[in-house]
């Protein structure tokens, strides 16, 4: 070889250290601003109730109708989705009209219905929410019977829509809230001592986004008044970005690509806070979901407890790595 010439130096494929500082500062920053707005669009748009699968929440009772009566011939009313609506189908010869504020759902306490009037043609079907037999905001303590009425009109003959609201036991939501901090401190412990976090973080944000993924499925599934797929874009929300976003930058890590870990953050921080409102299912026994509701709670532990898991570990992995790279 020449004096003097130039020695070719293999080309690296690592994360630049000079960007994985800054990356996880970056993160540090993000994890405090993403929770503040989020939560500021929760307020301004009604609540934690808004990020639920067809606006359904967890609630303390299921609701069932007992009786119409006169019986009419071609009409038949039942409750879905666990009482949180009625379902009315008019195979009648004449109009049926849902009439108002006629309802109790306690004896001798009148209740104002949600809506006005409603005529239901021959042939047709209605479904709507109704506060005289939703139970949707009420206490009922487990083994409670509450009971509710409201009047229809069946081409000029009263007809009488009998219920009931009946409690169900409460979870232990201490318990659940438990299981979140373990999940979450584990990952954090494990993050610390095992020599490629960066593969935990990837594999227990994947984690996350499945969980997150079958509890949307399953929110989605139980919904009976509107269409599936509507449903489920509507519920998954943000998701839709946070779930490739995770799964993307863990198929990053596993090809060495350090810059994967922070999309892996990214992701499963989105996930936990997206979960949070869902959080009613630690306290509420009825919940809306289309299976066990103890699997429903499990779903949420894993997507809030990695999730935040993952995000909260994330700047201490990325700073490790920008270690490791200097020194190398």
């Amino acid at each position: 070889m020449t004096h003097g010439s130039p020695v070719p130096r293999p080309v690296s494929h690592r994360f630049p250290t000079a960007l994985l500082r800054p990356a996880a500062r970056c993160l540090v920053a993000w994890l405090v601003l993403v929770p503040v707005v989020v939560v500021g669009v929760l307020v301004a748009t009604g609540g934690p109730a808004a990020a639920h699968a067809g606006g359904l929440t967890a609630t303390d009772s299921r609701g069932r109708v007992l009786s119409a009566t006169p019986v009419v011939p071609g009409l038949t009313i039942e409750t879905i989705e666990a009482g949180a609506r009625l379902r009315l189908r008019n195979n009648t010869s004449g109009p049926i009209t849902i009439n108002p504020g006629s309802g109790t759902t306690t004896p001798g306490v009148a209740t104002p219905a949600v809506a006005t009037p409603a005529v239901v043609i021959p042939g047709a079907e209605l479904t709507w929410i109704d506060d005289r037999t939703t139970p949707d905001g009420r206490t009922v303590a487990a083994g409670q019977t509450v009971p509710w009425t409201f009047t229809l009109d069946a081409a000029g003959t009263t007809v009488t829509v009998t219920g009931e609201l009946v409690g169900e036991p409460r979870p232990v939501a201490p318990a659940w809230w438990i299981l979140v901090a373990v999940t979450g401190a584990a990952l954090l412990l494990l993050a610390r001592r095992l020599p490629r976090a960066d593969l935990l973080l990837a594999i227990a944000g994947s984690a996350a986004a499945v969980a997150s993924a079958a509890h949307v499925i399953g929110s989605t599934l139980a919904v009976e008044s509107a269409p599936p797929a509507m449903t489920f874009l509507s519920a998954a929300g943000i998701n839709l970005l946070a779930w490739p976003l995770t799964i993307g930058g863990a198929v990053s890590v596993v090809r060495g690509r350090a810059a994967g870990v922070l999309a892996v953050c990214a992701g499963a921080a989105l996930t936990a806070i997206f979960v949070l409102p869902d959080v009613t299912s630690f306290h509420r026994p009825v919940l809306p979901f289309a299976g066990p509701a103890p699997l429903e709670r499990a779903l949420v532990v894993l997507a809030l407890g990695l999730g935040a898991g993952v995000a909260i570990a994330g700047a201490g992995v990325l700073r490790a790595l920008a270690e490791k790279t200097s020194d190398a």
